[in-house]
């Protein structure tokens, strides 16, 4: 004997199995998100508390100056070096950092590449 499935029991047996598997899915997506943030409480550390904020970008300002000074100083004794002249005589109105590591580099890797 053959039992006639009728095409209204098949679709709702097949919609209840979809809603029950959307069902699982979303609570243990859940319990991973529970979890997950229970694991980040428990290892976060304390974060420290800031000391004279206000100061700190003054210093920092004032620091980027003088390395500035300093590079230009540098740069100003080594074209009088190079040129053989009084450094006094050679202004340096404007410096721009060169590339030339990271291009090298670069022209390296793709000539053992290829």
């Amino acid at each position: 004997m053959e039992k006639d499935f009728v095409v209204s029991e098949l679709l709702g047996q097949g919609a209840a199995y979809t809603v029950m598997g959307i069902c699982i899915v979303f609570l243990i997506l859940i319990i991973i998100m529970f979890v997950i943030k229970a694991m980040a409480l428990l290892s976060a550390e304390k974060a420290p508390e800031p000391e004279a904020a206000p100061a700190a970008p003054v210093a920092a300002e004032a620091e980027s100056a003088a390395d500035e000074g300093e590079l230009v100083a540098v740069i100003t004794a080594a074209v009088a070096a190079c040129m053989g002249a009084d450094a006094s005589s050679i202004v340096v109105k404007s410096y721009k950092k060169a590339d030339s590591w990271n291009r090298a580099g670069r022209r390296e890797v793709i000539e053992n590449r290829f």
